[in-house]
């Protein structure tokens, strides 16, 4: 018995997931796992550094070494990647190979020269671009430029990871890829508990290498096991290597030109104050929680099945899983921005409240969420509305839209913080109408691209979507302040447990029982997937069992 739980364990790791919704499931659930130790993370942070101006420089310190990573690497590889290894593994395994190994080496190199200059001119970097115009002293500069070097380091074996992602991908293993960001949350772990008396806050940082270390070696298992043989090559003149970086590029230039918002918000923060950017960061780190369970768990899931129904030409097949896909993000999001923005300050003092994070900085923080939380649903619905695009083929017109709405959001950012002189929170609605506008801009175009969209039924959904959510709400709120006011101490950490764990179930029921009244098609499908996978075929047991192509269907 025990081994036969062994085995299927292993199957749960190793399985194939064929649709959106159950690939969606096995990745949101690891996704929550990984922004649980997240939260571990920035609890021993600030309960190490507080709103200091230590943590605030480790923070800005990661900015550039994220945004060369963006440029070479990141979103980019797996929208261009992906379609391209899948199409020569079919047609001899020994070519997917050593397209992935020309294309590995290649990034490595170019990061490589890159890396060195921004480590050799790493102060001037802080100093000029990171750290403009702020309060920060040349100690301030110093201590940042040797952080940063550090983290260089963790990208250039993070560049090994993202290539051995897409190729789990590629074969439809979505378990491990989502499983190595919760190694990569355990490294830095270990090295805050261990190190931060001696490293002080090179203890994260040297963490981050660790947890890359980690993130890499558990992936690399997995492509071992799927036949993975690595070569020393680099046919930079093949034709679809040139083809694959052909594609890569407005989407690298769309990722570097989003993270580009990272140091600019960075300066804005610092420009502030250096505590400005420790709660920027956090806020940040708090609302991207049902972006990555909902938004990218579900938009990664849901490009290689665009992007076969795409190919086998099903254009109605296509719009009717492009607006499900839609739908199905609305369900989760809408409702969960709705509880974060009211229980945001408790998920604040939850997350990171600490003795030294003060209590000005944990209004802030939960100020600045509450902005952050009115673009909750633009955020998840631009990662499918990209990657529908990405599986027609087209990575221009979503980079036009995302450099459009980055110059919002730059402009706006600008707007309010320099010559406005607002606040923190100013960042946070910059960011919110930034994401309203790229989102907007992406549906329309895609809408007006594609036929059969049955926009009527789609709209009618939408709305008792909205209706729940406005529902649950109302019947959130009530009990939220009764039981803040009069029943519970939430002065102490059980007492904000149980207000928000009480609060979260009323809002979870009374959307639930909404959404089963109204006839949601969505909480149709919630009980089919959960009847399917957990009482019919068992906890563990998995579609696609035993095979080892990456061949990619449609069904939903």
């Amino acid at each position: 018995m025990v081994m036969r739980l062994i085995q299927k364990g292993s199957r749960a790791f190793t399985s194939q997931q064929y649709t959106i919704l159950s690939a969606a499931a096995v990745i949101a659930i690891i996704y929550l796992l990984s922004a649980f130790l997240g939260f571990i993370r920035n609890r021993l942070l600030s309960g190490y550094f507080g709103d200091s101006i230590e943590l605030g420089i480790y923070f800005a310190a990661d900015d550039i070494p994220s945004l060369i990573f963006s440029l070479i690497v990141s979103g980019a590889l797996s929208a261009a990647f992906i379609p391209a290894f899948t199409k020569s593994y079919k047609n001899n395994e020994k070519e997917g190979w050593n397209l992935t190994s020309s294309m590995l080496n290649i990034s490595l190199v170019v990061f490589l020269i890159i890396g060195i200059f921004i480590m050799i001119w790493a102060k001037t970097i802080s100093q000029e671009i990171i750290a403009r115009d702020s309060s920060l002293t040349q100690e301030n500069l110093v201590l940042m430029a040797s952080i940063m070097r550090v983290m260089m380091l963790a990208q250039i074996i993070l560049i090994f990871s993202s290539f051995f992602t897409s190729v789990l991908q590629s074969f439809k293993r979505f378990v491990i890829p989502s499983l190595a960001p919760v190694f990569y949350n355990i490294g830095i772990i270990i090295f805050i508990l261990l190190f931060i008396k001696r490293l002080g806050v090179f203890a994260p940082a040297w963490g981050m290498v660790f947890g890359a270390i980690l993130h890499m070696s558990v992936q690399l298992i997995a492509v071992k096991k799927l036949g993975f043989s690595y070569s020393f090559s680099f046919d930079f003149k093949d034709k679809v290597v040139r083809n694959v970086y052909k594609l890569m590029a407005p989407r690298a230039i769309g990722q570097a030109a989003q993270k580009f918002l990272n140091p600019l918000y960075t300066n804005l923060a610092l420009f502030i104050s250096a505590p400005s950017n420790v709660i920027l960061t956090f806020a940040m780190d708090i609302q991207m929680l049902p972006v990555r369970i909902f938004g990218m768990s579900i938009g990664q899931a849901a490009l290689p099945i665009l992007a076969n129904a795409y190919r086998e030409d099903d254009t109605k097949e296509f719009s009717d899983l492009l607006l499900k896909t839609i739908r199905q993000i609305i369900f989760f999001v809408l409702p969960v921005s709705i509880l974060m923005f009211i229980l945001r300050v408790p998920l604040v003092r939850l997350t990171i409240g600490a003795r030294k994070y003060s209590w000005e900085a944990t209004v802030m923080t939960a100020y600045t969420l509450g902005f952050y939380c009115i673009s909750l649903v633009a955020q998840s619905l631009i990662l499918v509305l990209a990657r529908a695009f990405f599986a027609m083929h087209d990575t221009k017109t979503p980079l036009k839209i995302s450099l459009f709405a980055i110059f919002v959001n730059a402009f706006t950012a600008i707007l309010f913080v320099r010559y406005m002189h607002l606040g923190v929170w100013s960042l946070g609605f910059s960011y919110a109408l930034g994401s309203i506008v790229d989102a907007g801009l992406l549906f329309y175009y895609l809408s007006n691209r594609l036929e059969n969209l049955d926009i009527t039924k789609f709209i009618n959904s939408i709305n008792k979507i909205m209706l729940a959510s406005v529902i649950m709400g109302i019947a959130l709120y009530i009990p939220y302040r009764a039981l803040d006011v009069l029943i519970f101490d939430t002065t102490r950490t059980i007492g904000l447990i149980l207000l928000t764990g009480i609060v979260s179930v009323i809002a979870f029921l009374t959307y639930m029982s909404c959404a089963w009244l109204f006839k949601i098609e969505e909480f149709n499908m919630i009980i089919v997937t959960i009847d399917n996978r957990f009482l019919k075929k068992g906890f563990l047991k998995f579609q696609g069992q035993g095979s080892d192509q990456p061949v990619l269907k449609s069904e939903d």
